[in-house]
């Protein structure tokens, strides 16, 4: 039996049981099943309303949930306008019920009752996994394949301005980080559509990343006398000593220069992974490399492939 739930609507059983489902499939959820089980997830959603689903799709199989996904409201930028998307997410099958076609009938029965509701669908997966290949044939297009720049210190170019200053950012920064956003993505086709309020407690704060993830996020910006140049995002340093900065984006080349020797040198790092645009990946001369992960697309009646001419989505921007 397959359902269409509103998540508002649901009983904290039906909540316990969603999230319980989706732990098996993603550590991230784990995080959040004791709120479902304690019916306090409404209200966690709350506070992380660009997290809130707007629907929940799921089989029951002998009466046990068996198969599910969950869909978000995005907006997304292609060719200058506004594309209203549905954010498919969380697509989990129960261990014990793989095999049984589940996930691809629920997804045709998602499509089927959306239509009308969304320009497009979107979602991330594994590239050549075996959901992929799922969505594939259901009729989601690959619009942009994840790349990111690998820059050891020694080859990072240095550009440094002594009436430059760097520092944490803090939520009245938002304005100032959207405008950079905006200004770095104005070329790109598939970006979301971010507000001050995304940026403040998406990016600024990163409550959702700290959440799901347990990771140490800092959210640096690059200032002079006059405004705010440059911003990064950083999730910590591995034991190879190689710092990873999820997300970068400044007015120029020399100011995100600037801004990442100083995210290598207050680290110490041997070398920086660097998750940003192309254009912003040859200015520093990183060395690029394709990640197996997938931004696809599905159209609805309301967005043109031929229209996405320079695909990207910043990866903390993945739901």
């Amino acid at each position: 039996m397959m359902l269409r739930i509103s998540p508002k609507d649901a009983s904290s059983d039906e909540q316990c049981l969603i999230l319980k489902l989706l732990c098996e499939c993603f550590r991230d959820a784990c995080s959040l099943v004791n709120y479902a089980c304690n019916g306090d997830l409404m209200e966690l959603f709350n506070n992380y309303p660009y997290y809130k689903p707007t629907w929940v799709f799921a089989v029951k199989d002998g009466g046990e949930l068996a198969s599910m996904l969950y869909i978000v409201d995005r907006l997304i930028k292609v060719n200058g306008e506004a594309i209203n998307v549905g954010g498919v997410a969380g697509v989990c099958t129960s261990v014990k019920r793989r095999g049984r076609g589940y996930a691809s009938s629920l997804l045709k029965y998602a499509v089927d009752e959306l239509r009308g509701n969304y320009d497009a669908l979107a979602l991330f997966t594994t590239y050549g996994s075996l959901a992929y290949s799922i969505y594939r044939r259901v009729g989601f297009k690959d619009v942009y394949l994840r790349e990111y720049g690998i820059v050891p210190v020694i080859d990072l170019r240095q550009f440094s301005d002594r009436e430059l200053s760097v520092s944490n950012a803090n939520e009245s920064d938002a304005d100032a980080l959207l405008r950079i956003y905006n200004s770095e993505v104005k070329d790109l086709d598939g970006v979301l559509i971010r507000n001050s309020d995304y940026v403040r407690g998406h990016v600024i704060k990163a409550t959702w990343l700290r959440l799901t993830r347990g990771t140490n996020v800092n959210v640096l910006k690059l200032s002079n006398g006059t405004g705010t140049l440059a911003y990064a995002l950083t999730t910590g340093i591995n034991d190879d000593g190689v710092i990873t900065v999820e997300e970068v984006a400044s007015i120029n080349c020399e100011s995100a220069l600037t801004l990442l020797n100083h995210i290598a040198k207050v680290n110490g790092a041997k070398g920086l992974i660097i998750y940003a645009p192309p254009k912003l990946l040859k200015c520093i001369n990183a060395q690029v490399f394709k990640a197996p992960s997938t931004y696809m697309v599905m159209n609805l009646g309301g967005i043109n492939y031929g229209e996405i001419k320079e695909p990207y989505i910043y990866r903390v921007d993945q739901w």
